[in-house]
């Protein structure tokens, strides 16, 4: 019951928010077009970026499989998992984060450069940046005695986005991400770093509403199943709300593409929103 109010509440605040606030950036003159409304869509990095002199927070909530079926209210009653994200812009086109998953208590902290940005004039056609991340596994091990440095992963990205016309984005990130650990299973050889493409889009309904997805198509591990989320968007001036589908229920970049087990076109699907919210700093 504590999550369907959740939603519900949600939903209340997304209309009563949208039809208050007025769509104004907090930091003007950045560059156009927008390629996308948040840093991040479900789990994937964007390249849009938190400019200097912001903060933002993100709040990401995915609930249970809805092939549990009426019983748990597809999926709204269990298995929640709970990303927090804290986003800062420190120079022009840099950011520093950090974030926690409640699975497995995976504490990440990511970087973020965007040294060149599509504009309006195409002098700059494509966006251009890099992205790292090290993610920290804090859950206690019963069966193990693992070390600090066996608890740690890496991702990082090439970010390269254009956006075509006015409504339609399209991201492309080839990836690299390493586990320091994995657990052998039975027929299935250990691939500690596994290159990756991810690969993301958008569609701008009109100034306040989008539709994006994001997936993992191209991998080196064969036997990997890839990650899908799709997003409906709301942006409200200070805040983005997300309503998504998703396979699986893990929100960091190196997590998605190697372990996710749920099939999204198999029906293993969760339902799960965010919360993005943009705060100025002053005297920066």
């Amino acid at each position: 019951m504590k999550s369907i109010f959740c939603t519900f509440l949600l939903l209340l605040v997304v209309e009563s928010t949208q039809a208050q606030m007025e769509r104004k950036r907090s930091i003007e003159n950045l560059p156009d077009p927008e390629l996308f409304l948040s840093t991040s869509l479900v789990a994937a990095q964007t390249v849009s970026i938190v400019p200097k002199g912001e903060i933002q927070s993100a709040i990401s909530h995915s609930f249970g499989s809805i092939r549990s079926g009426w019983g748990d209210l597809f999926g709204l009653d269990n298995n929640a998992a709970v990303h927090l994200g804290l986003d800062v812009g420190i120079a022009q086109n840099l950011s520093l984060g950090i974030g926690r998953t409640s699975v497995d208590d995976v504490f990440d902290l990511r970087f973020k450069w965007m040294p060149y940005r599509q504009n309006s004039s195409n002098s700059r056609p494509v966006s251009v940046g890099f992205y790292l991340n090290t993610a920290l596994e804090t859950l206690e091990e019963r069966r193990f005695n693992y070390s600090f440095t066996e608890r740690l992963s890496y991702h990082s990205s090439l970010l390269l986005a254009r956006q075509f016309g006015r409504k339609i984005t399209l991201q492309l990130s080839p990836s690299l991400s390493h586990f320091n650990t994995l657990i052998s299973q039975v027929n299935n050889p250990l691939q500690h770093t596994v290159f990756s493409t991810l690969f993301l889009g958008r569609l701008q309904l009109n100034e306040r509403n989008s539709l994006s997805f994001e997936t993992v198509p191209i991998l080196s591990d064969p036997e990997s199943i890839h990650h899908w989320a799709f997003s409906y968007e709301i942006e409200t001036g200070g805040h983005v709300f997300q309503l998504f589908l998703q396979s699986g229920y893990l929100f960091t970049e190196q997590y998605i593409i190697k372990q996710t087990t749920d099939s999204f076109w198999d029906g293993d699907i969760r339902l799960g929103f965010a919360i993005h919210r943009v705060f100025q700093m002053k005297n920066i």
